[in-house]
């Protein structure tokens, strides 16, 4: 038993040690970390191993045909290294015997995904108009707190962030929470509360993960931070789940029901979730969801900005596209718009919001002739293998034409995955894509985009961000 609970300790000290060096530089003096992974990979080759002193050891992999083995081997219920202080604060301070999708492994993973996969789509459709008039607000805001510069006065990540919580309530909850309409004051309502209580768990998830892990040993502030703002969230979001619960008993005696949000499906499911699971599910889709979408829709939006040309093309597309509530036609949005799909497409290519994937082997494997055990963390940089030149020509360039039928060419299947591959693909893929399409055709039809400054990078966090304030020019339209 001692001899298992050493072993792990001494992979995650490595692994520690490791995101703390890759951050360093960032954590110390708010610039741009010391070196990168992309150093190790140049040095040593595809396949970097970091020797554990005690426990196994971590590979580092980041070939497309060396990613697409380790996901080819994967069974129905693939293993991932998750976040490992949300997992110690679900099973250790809050007792669950299972968590969310996004920390939960094997059948009880398997169980969870096989009854939220289906509803996505539906939902979508269920809520097009909703998530309309939500982009809509966005636009609106614009307008309201724009500079003399045409620039937010305001934050532009932060603004992003609430539409993206804005539009996960609709899908979630049913619910409009309103955040775009109103100053926050976060006592006096439970939609901005449990907003306030998703930023700052948010950053101290960052903060426990892209170091050493004290606060395995001892309360760190930032364990501290993460334990607090959990526990709000977790109260907030079963109080909806239980408001939901009790509308379902009610309605349920008197007609057929349909579920009309992803807490519903749960409820209304055969499966009989109880409500703290239904609640750590719904925390999980929350704290990725929001976070993701906001990092590509920013980078997204920088992209266009930066790119003019680029911007007139996608204009010309998008233009006259959905320009009422009534018109959107949700089954046929990607039909319809080529050119942006691209731009979503060669956006994320560039930047990854999850820029490290990560699995535990279930068998050993040979990669590129190095033998590896089961057991192994294997530590995929889907980032750095995005933008090598010998996986895609001019890498380091915005090139939505890449993707188009017309200008295609045969890339490796695995050299760009932002949304993972497999079993364990992101469940809300479609659901972020489609927030994103409608966000972006709204914003480009009232808004010429213009960009003035110096580049924005992404953070090296779990979840990239800009490291820098998005001051982005909204010019209006004539």
């Amino acid at each position: 038993m001692f001899r298992n609970y050493l072993s792990e300790i001494g992979t995650q000290i490595t692994a520690g040690f490791l995101t703390f060096t890759v951050n360093a530089g960032a954590l110390f003096t708010n610039r741009k970390s010391y070196w990168n992974l992309s150093t190790l990979f140049d040095e040593y080759g595809p396949v970097v191993r970091f020797v554990s002193p005690v426990g196994s050891d971590i590979v580092l992999i980041n070939h497309p045909d060396l990613i697409q083995k380790v996901f080819s081997l994967e069974g129905d219920c693939p293993v991932r290294s998750n976040l490992e202080s949300l997992e110690r604060y679900r099973t250790e301070h809050k007792n669950h015997a299972y968590g969310g999708l996004y920390t939960v492994h094997g059948q009880e993973w398997a169980r969870q995904r096989s009854i939220m996969n289906p509803k996505t789509k539906e939902l979508l459709s269920h809520h097009v108009h909703g998530l309309y008039d939500i982009t809509e607000k966005f636009t609106q805001k614009i307008y309201n707190v724009r500079n003399y510069q045409d620039e937010m006065s305001k934050d532009l990540y932060k603004e992003l962030h609430k539409w993206a919580f804005d539009s996960m309530g609709l899908i979630t909850f049913a619910k409009n929470f309103c955040l775009l309409d109103t100053e926050l004051i976060y006592n006096q309502c439970d939609a901005s509360w449990m907003y306030h209580s998703l930023e700052h768990a948010t950053d101290a998830i960052i903060k426990c993960e892209s170091g050493l892990h004290f606060w395995k040993f001892f309360t760190t502030p930032a364990w501290y931070t993460l334990v607090k703002y959990c526990d709000n969230l977790d109260s907030l979001i079963g109080k909806f789940v239980l408001e939901i619960e009790n509308d379902i008993c009610t309605k349920s005696q008197q007609e057929n029901i349909s579920p009309n949000s992803l807490t519903s499906a749960m409820v209304l499911n055969d499966e009989k979730f109880k409500t703290e699971d239904i609640a750590t599910i719904l925390m999980d889709m929350l704290l990725i969801g929001v976070n993701t979408i906001s990092s590509s829709i920013s980078f997204l939006l920088y992209n266009i900005a930066k790119h003019q040309k680029a911007q007139k093309q996608l204009y010309q597309e998008v233009g006259n596209l959905y320009k009422d509530n009534m018109t959107v036609d949700i089954n046929n949005l990607k039909k319809n718009t080529p050119y942006l799909q691209a731009c979503i497409k060669e956006s994320l290519r560039l930047v990854p919001p999850i820029p490290l994937l990560t699995r535990v082997l279930s068998k050993n494997i040979t990669l590129d002739q190095y033998n590896i055990p089961r057991g192994t963390l294997i530590i995929m940089s889907t980032k750095d293998c995005s933008m090598k030149e010998s996986n895609f020509d001019e890498a380091d360039k915005f090139m939505p034409e890449r993707w188009l039928r017309e200008d295609a060419k045969d890339y490796h299947a695995f050299a760009s995955i932002p949304f993972g591959f497999g079993a364990r693909r992101c469940i809300g893929q479609n659901i972020a894509e489609t927030m994103i399409s409608l966000i972006t055709i709204k914003v480009l039809q009232k808004f010429k985009l213009e960009y003035h400054y110096g580049d924005i990078q992404a953070t090296k966090s779990f979840i990239a961000k800009p490291n820098k304030p998005l001051k982005i020019r909204f010019v209006d339209r004539i």
